[in-house]
């Protein structure tokens, strides 16, 4: 399957189905992380319960820390 990862078009490999599993196998943390499917943000407690269709759009947005 293919999807969008910020705007990146990324082939997954056989077995990942959910948006869960996907952003493991990038190495997403957990934390400090904001996700949205093809525009709809999808809270931390539904990643794995979100199954990815071929040409789904994830942005994954990242908290920086600074000062």
């Amino acid at each position: 399957m293919t999807v969008k990862i910020n705007n990146e078009t990324v082939s997954l490999p056989e077995g990942l189905t959910t948006l869960g599993e996907t952003l493991r196998w990038k190495g997403v943390p957990d934390g400090g992380t904001a996700v949205a499917l093809n525009g709809r943000l999808v809270p931390r407690s539904r990643w794995d319960a979100t199954a990815l269709d071929q040409n789904d759009d994830i942005v994954v947005i990242s908290a920086a820390f600074g000062g």
